[in-house]
Parts: C-alpha cells; sequence; structure tokens
C-alpha cells in the first residue's frame, strides 16, 4: 500500500534508498507502496498515517513527494483516523474519505528533498554529510573518502543526484536548517550548526 503521513507538530526524517526528506508541520508525504523506507522524529512530534491500496496509487507521483497540507485536508485525515476501523465503515466516513483524497489530489507540491547516490563510495560521503552538514572538509577530501579522483567524483556525484556536489550540500544545509529551526533554536546557532560560517551567508542561501 501507499502511505500518507501527515506532520501536525515536530519534525519527521524519512529516508529511502534515493532520498531524503524532512517532514514538518503542516507538511504531508506521499510514500508510494513498495518504497523501502526509514522513518525518525527529530524530538517530540505528532502524526497521522492513511495508507492507500496500490490500485487507487495510479494518480499520484512514483517516487515519494512532500506536499503542502490545506486546514480541509488536516481535519478529514483528523477525522477519518479517529473513527475508522475495519467494523465501523460508515457511508459518511465514505463520503468523508472521497472528499479527502479529492483534496489530497489537488495538493501544491514542495522541492523539499534530497536526491541520494547508489554507488557505495558515494554513500559514504552523503552519509557523513546528513550526520554532520557543518563539515568542511575540501571536494578532494569528499572525493578520497569516496575512493574516486576528483573529476570521476565530479561526474559520478552529478549523474547519481542530478545536482552537482556544492548545489546538494548547500541543499543538506538548508534541509537541516528548517529542521532546527522548526524545533524553536535560535537563527544564529542554526546558521553555525549547519556550517555557515556568518549570519549573511546564511540569509544568502
Amino acid at each position: 500500500r501507499g502511505q500518507i503521513l501527515g506532520v501536525i507538530s515536530g519534525v519527521m526524517a524519512v529516508r529511502t534508498d534515493r532520498e531524503y526528506l524532512l517532514v514538518g508541520p503542516d507538511q504531508v508525504l506521499w510514500l508510494p507502496p513498495r518504497v523501502v523506507h526509514t522513518a525518525h522524529s527529530h524530538g517530540a512530534v505528532s502524526t497521522w498515517s492513511l495508507y492507500v491500496d496500490e490500485k487507487y496509487a495510479q494518480p499520484l507521483p512514483s517516487g515519494p513527494v512532500i506536499f503542502k497540507a490545506t486546514p480541509l485536508l488536516k481535519e478529514l485525515a483528523v477525522r477519518i483516523v479517529r473513527d475508522t476501523n475495519e467494523r465501523n465503515w460508515t457511508t459518511t466516513l465514505s463520503r468523508i474519505a472521497d472528499i479527502f483524497w479529492e483534496e489530497f489530489l489537488s495538493l501544491p507540491s514542495l522541492a523539499l528533498s534530497l536526491p541520494r547516490p547508489l554507488s557505495p563510495g558515494l554513500i559514504r560521503v552523503t552519509a557523513t554529510l546528513e550526520e554532520d552538514p557543518a563539515d568542511s572538509r575540501m571536494q578532494e577530501e569528499w572525493a578520497s573518502l569516496a575512493g574516486m579522483s576528483v573529476r570521476t567524483f565530479v561526474r559520478h556525484f552529478a549523474s547519481e543526484t542530478g545536482l552537482n556536489f556544492s548545489v546538494w550540500r548547500q541543499r543538506l544545509r538548508m534541509v537541516h536548517a528548517q529542521e532546527q529551526l522548526a524545533r524553536g533554536l535560535g537563527v544564529t546557532s542554526v546558521a553555525l550548526n549547519v556550517g555557515y560560517e556568518s549570519m549573511g551567508a546564511f540569509a544568502s542561501t
């Protein structure tokens, strides 16, 4: 089944073999059927989750996508989750589910996912940076960690993620910054935590 995961408060980090996604308040994540993933929360989190039969997933993207939830969608989801059980699926709930589905299909998507490479050497690099986005090693050092020449590193990173390395690292820092800001940390602390040397550099991204 596919899964629709909504976050009410807090932040959820979800990893697949191809992407790193951060889901914050008032956002929903679509996970297609058969997508292997792991998830963990950054501190306290409140969520809801609905599952979608594979036959209904055809209109939706074939990969994970984050959407901006509307107030209507959130209220419908909470009602369905609260009132649903296998022995009590009423005509009213069917109508509510139909409205939820139409609303969900109309949601605007957000570009908050981070593509992940597949080759082992590049996975070592991205996993290290996901643990510490402030790691300031030069590209030559990252290439060495991947067991590649700089030229090979640059070429393979771009072909596997669709982004050059510097753009990917900057996007990773912004993803982590959003997570820390959602937890209530101060802007100056967040900027330093994710690797920016000054507030000016952080504000310009």
